[in-house]
């Protein structure tokens, strides 16, 4: 049996005036669990695939073994694709963040 586990999220965003924690289970997408829950996020291809849905990781660990556009620096500084990406951990991660990749 496989257990899912549930890790708090937090989103943040000065700009939008975005603060919100969320339960998200580590089998759900970190941009399908803040639309569950009402939040409207910047979304694009849905595959992981272009940087509209682009946040930072600000504490806490997630999968994005998904993605195929950022590239070893981008993620080295903390980029996160939030439609492909899971939680692995309790995190914070700051939203609408596709100006600051480039």
């Amino acid at each position: 049996v496989n257990f899912m586990t549930i890790y708090t999220v937090q989103l943040l965003s000065e700009e939008y005036d975005i603060d919100v924690v969320f339960d998200c289970s580590d089998e759900v997408f970190l941009l399908d669990s803040a639309e569950e829950i009402g939040l409207d996020l910047p979304y694009s291809c849905r595959a992981g695939a272009c940087s509209t849905c682009a946040g930072i990781v600000q504490s806490g660990e997630i999968d994005q073994s998904e993605q195929t556009f950022l590239d070893e620096d981008q993620i080295e500084r903390g980029f996160v694709l939030t439609c492909i990406a899971y939680p692995k951990s309790d995190c914070v991660i700051a939203v609408h963040q596709e100006d600051e990749l480039y």
